[in-house]
Order: structure tokens, then C-alpha cells, then sequence
């Protein structure tokens, strides 16, 4: 009979088989701009199996935790954290010309930058506390430098929304591909913007865990399951709801070149 922590680790690992599914057909159906985003969904898929398949057998075998596991855990909010990037990328690509300069191009990788330094420290503590604090500090710059974006975007997004309502009714053209395209933007960003809260309640648990106890992991099995579980599930579902939701954006881009020249003006914007 496994114990609660055995049970906890088998949950997690029947989750993450169940979840790599939908995972690959967002990877698929969302094409060639979603690609950073979708993979870095996946890759938190095969982190998670890899960790809590190590944790469950350290835990049937000897009883105690392992190491590996716990850094293997530790850094699995990374992928969390770069694939609502990935995403805020794919959700703000047909609004490239209104876009401020924060978000694109070297704003965007400035984040990639921080947050794969505080993986690193992680990775790299080893038996090193410090190293695995300052770790977890700087990848919560990171976290706070997507939510920045987040809102930008969001900012950005209204507004050409809104210039897009206008040129509608001057021209008097409505184009579905065009509407259908912003609305899955806007499904994107939405998944986003609950995913992040989420994330940050994930981020300040494993924070607290290693101020305290000094490694990846402690605390009550039901303070791990509400504060460090749970969490995760969250985001990975809201992930792949708004994934499956927006399946069409892709050919929806596709389409969007294609129609009358008098609906031109409009669809450039």
C-alpha cells in the first residue's frame, strides 16, 4: 500500500500522461508561431514525469526523497512561467504593427534571460541553500517581468481592438476570418492572465520552502498539495483549455490575406 507522499507522486505522474495528449495536439493544430509557447507546455509534461517518476521510486525504494527529484521539482515552474511568454507572443502576433517596443524583440527576451538564470542557480545548488534562494528570487523577477508584459499586451490589445471597431464601421466590412482571429487572441491572453496569479502562488510556496527548511521541497503534504500541486494542475488546464479553444488560430491567419480588395485597409491593421 503507497503512502500519502507515494500517492501524491503517482497523481502528479497520471496528471502529466494524461495532460502530454493535449499538450501535443496544441503543439500541432497551433503551427509555426505558437511553437515556443505549446513546446514549452509539453516540455512541463516530460519535466514532471521525469521528477515525480525518480521521486516515486525513491520514495517506494528507500523511503526517503530524492535530491535530484526535489531540483527536478524546484525548477519545474520554468516551463510554466516561459510558455505564458511563448503564448503572449503567439496572441500578440497579428497586432505586430501596434505592438510597443517592449514587446518584441529584445523586450521579450530580456525575461527569457532572468528567468533562465534563476534556473540555473537552481539547478546548479546542489547542497548550496543560497545558491537555490537567490535562484528562486530571481526567477520571481522573472515572473514579475512577464505580468508586466501581460498587462502591456493587454493595453495593446484593446486598443486595436477598439481601432479595429472603428475601421469596421467606416468601411462597413465585416470579415470573419479577421474577428475570429482576435477573439482567439484575446482567449490567449485571458488564459494567460489566469495562469500568472496562479503561478506566483506556486513561486511564493517554493520561496517560503526554501527559506525554511533549505531545499526544494517540505512541509505538510496537504500545505504541498494546496500551495505546490494544486497550482500547477491549474495552469496547465487553463493552458490547454485556451489551447484547444483557439485550435483554428493558426489557418485563421492563413485566411485572413485572402478577400476582397476593398476589405484591404482593414485587414492590414
Amino acid at each position: 500500500m503507497p503512502s500519502s507522499t507515494e500517492g501524491l507522486e503517482l497523481a502528479q505522474l497520471a496528471f502529466y500522461v494524461l495532460t502530454s495528449l493535449p499538450a501535443i495536439y496544441c503543439l500541432i493544430r497551433h503551427g509555426r508561431i505558437g511553437l515556443l509557447g505549446w513546446i514549452y507546455v509539453f516540455a512541463m509534461c516530460g519535466l514532471r514525469l521525469v521528477g515525480n517518476g525518480i521521486a516515486y521510486h525513491s520514495l517506494s525504494t528507500t523511503g526517503e526523497p530524492n535530491r535530484a527529484a526535489s531540483i527536478i521539482s524546484g525548477i519545474g515552474l520554468s516551463p510554466l512561467l516561459l510558455a505564458a511568454l511563448g503564448i503572449l507572443h503567439e496572441a500578440n502576433h497579428s497586432i505586430q504593427s501596434t505592438l510597443p517596443a517592449i514587446l518584441s524583440g529584445f523586450g521579450m527576451l530580456i525575461p527569457h534571460i532572468v528567468i533562465g538564470g534563476g534556473i540555473g542557480l537552481a539547478a546548479a545548488s546542489g547542497s548550496h541553500t543560497v545558491l537555490l534562494k537567490v535562484g528562486l528570487i530571481v526567477f520571481a523577477t522573472g515572473w514579475s517581468m512577464v505580468v508586466a508584459l501581460v498587462l502591456v499586451s493587454a493595453k495593446a490589445n484593446a486598443t486595436h481592438r477598439r481601432l479595429g471597431k472603428e475601421r469596421k464601421v467606416w468601411f462597413a466590412t465585416p470579415i470573419s476570418a479577421k474577428d475570429s482571429s482576435n477573439e482567439s487572441n484575446v482567449k490567449l491572453l485571458f488564459g494567460i492572465m489566469i495562469a500568472l496569479p496562479l503561478i506566483g502562488i506556486r513561486l511564493i510556496y517554493a520561496i517560503v520552502v526554501a527559506f525554511k527548511y533549505g531545499s526544494p521541497s517540505g512541509g505538510s503534504l496537504a500545505v504541498e498539495v494546496i500551495f505546490g500541486t494544486l497550482p500547477e494542475f491549474l495552469v496547465m488546464i487553463t493552458y490547454l483549455s485556451a489551447g484547444i479553444v483557439t485550435r483554428n488560430l493558426a489557418s485563421g491567419r492563413n485566411e485572413r490575406g485572402v478577400g476582397p480588395a476593398y476589405d484591404s485597409a482593414y485587414v492590414s491593421v
